[in-house]
Formats: C-alpha cells, sequence, structure tokens
C-alpha cells in the first residue's frame, strides 16, 4: 500500500472511477477518505449508449452505496457537499444545474434523512501546510460576508468547524449565502463565490492572506489534469488522488506529484 493519509475523490456525478482505490484503501483503517461533493446529477454525454433513466439509477445507486460506506466507517470517510448536493439538500436556488426532477424527492429524502453524514469543509495539516478541503475552495472575502469580518479576524475563528455547525444546525442565513457565485459561474455574480460556488478562474492572483490554508477542490471540470494555483488545486478531472505522510498530493495511478510542484 502506498504511503496514504488522505484518499480525495473529486465530483463523482455518478461515475465508477472512486471505485477500486476506495476498495482498496478501506482494507487499512490508517487511512481516510474525502468525497469532495457532486454525487449525482450526471452528464448525459458520457454515455452515449444508455438510457438516461439507465444513467439516473446507476448514479443514484452509486450515491447510496457511498453513504453505506459512510455509515460502515464513519471516522474514515468524509463526505463534503458540491453546489449539485444543496440543490437537493437546501433548495433548487442553490442549483438547477442538470436537476434530476425525476429522482429529486428521493435525492431531497438521502440529505434530509442523512443530514449528518456531510459536512461543508474538512482540514488537516501535515508539516508546515494547512490544507482546506471543500467542493469550490474557501475565501476569505466569502467567509467575511457571512460571519463578520470582526469574528473572521478572530484567532479562534475556525472556517471548518462554523460551516459544519452552519449546516448540522440549519443556520439558513449561512446555507442561504452558498447561493454566491462569481462572476464566472454567470452574468451579474459575486465577487466572492462560495464554497461550492467559487470557479477555479477566480483563483489567480489570490494571496495566502485571502484564505485559510491551500485549498483543495474540484467544482471547475477540467479535461485531464489538475489546475495548480499558488493556494488551490482543483482535481476535477475525473480520478482519484491522495495526500502522503509528508503533504505531497498525488495522482493515485501514476504517483505523479501535483504539490507541491518541484523546482526544475
Amino acid at each position: 500500500m502506498k504511503d496514504i493519509k488522505y484518499l480525495i475523490i473529486p465530483d463523482v456525478h455518478g461515475r465508477d472511477f472512486w471505485k477500486n482505490p476506495v476498495d482498496e484503501c478501506l482494507k487499512d483503517e490508517n487511512i481516510k477518505i474525502i468525497f469532495e461533493g457532486d454525487y449525482h446529477d450526471p452528464y448525459f454525454f458520457e454515455y452515449p449508449e444508455k438510457y438516461e433513466e439507465e444513467i439516473l439509477q446507476h448514479s443514484i445507486d452509486n450515491f447510496k452505496k457511498i453513504l453505506d460506506f459512510k455509515k460502515t466507517s464513519p471516522d474514515r470517510i468524509t463526505l463534503l457537499l458540491g453546489n449539485h448536493d444543496c440543490g437537493y439538500a437546501i433548495g433548487s436556488f442553490i442549483c438547477s444545474s442538470r436537476r434530476d426532477t425525476r429522482h429529486a424527492q428521493e435525492l431531497e429524502n438521502l440529505f434530509k434523512e442523512n443530514r449528518e453524514c456531510f459536512q461543508l469543509a474538512e482540514e488537516c495539516t501535515i508539516g508546515d501546510t494547512h490544507f482546506i478541503f471543500s467542493h469550490a475552495g474557501i475565501l476569505k472575502g466569502w467567509a467575511e460576508s457571512c460571519f463578520g469580518q470582526d469574528m473572521v479576524s478572530r484567532k479562534s475563528f475556525n472556517i471548518v468547524d462554523n460551516l459544519n455547525n452552519a449546516w448540522l444546525m440549519k443556520d439558513e442565513h449561512i446555507l442561504f449565502s452558498l447561493d454566491a457565485y462569481d462572476s464566472y459561474r454567470g452574468f451579474g455574480g459575486y465577487k466572492y463565490g462560495s464554497p461550492i460556488w467559487s470557479d477555479i478562474r477566480s483563483w489567480a492572483g489570490i494571496s495566502p492572506d485571502e484564505t485559510f490554508g491551500f485549498n483543495i477542490v474540484g467544482h471547475t471540470q477540467t479535461e485531464e489534469h489538475p489546475i495548480l494555483l499558488d493556494t488551490i488545486v482543483d482535481l476535477d478531472c475525473r480520478k482519484v488522488f491522495y495526500l502522503d505522510g509528508e503533504g505531497n498530493l498525488k495522482e493515485f495511478d501514476s504517483g505523479e506529484t501535483i504539490f507541491p510542484q518541484k523546482m526544475r
């Protein structure tokens, strides 16, 4: 087994790419697994030879299997919420993109009945690097708009705890504020996208002082490779990644190091 501390699964959207790595890593009790959200609402064009209902049902079955993993190993598996998930768990005003209206009630019930299984963020520190996991990235500007600048500036403020508590306590002020997308996601977008909507392009030039750590996200789909910027990496390329014991982020299959980049 590779030196894996955290196995990281970007946007699932009904796909199967995560299954073998998760099955393998579940055999090692020391490995934690983080799903970064968007479990349903598949892309139909990826399955040209299948009927839509078959694709949707397979996606829902995958989601239920992931939930079963969480319930079986609650301390080892973290399920983060994406914008598509929040469209069912909070309200369609959060996300209506490719919304599965046929099974919307079933999906809403799954989130309602398993609310305690989900989080909005996670964090860990390995070596000198503090990693922040969310679906799309957490900017201090967005946090200040929700929690207030005075609160965010306190040394005791922890963005991960506050977001997860807001989810569990159904804090509508914070949860409704997740409906904030930057200009890359639509005309008239907010200056700061939320942790489920922020687009990787809006992070160009973002300094460490503007965030809470190095962000590991999905959300903005890329073709084959992750997108690495100074304060964030976007992994949404239908591959599985992991953090090792030294804080190196690597692709699961190839072992290629994504972060930190080595000097050439």
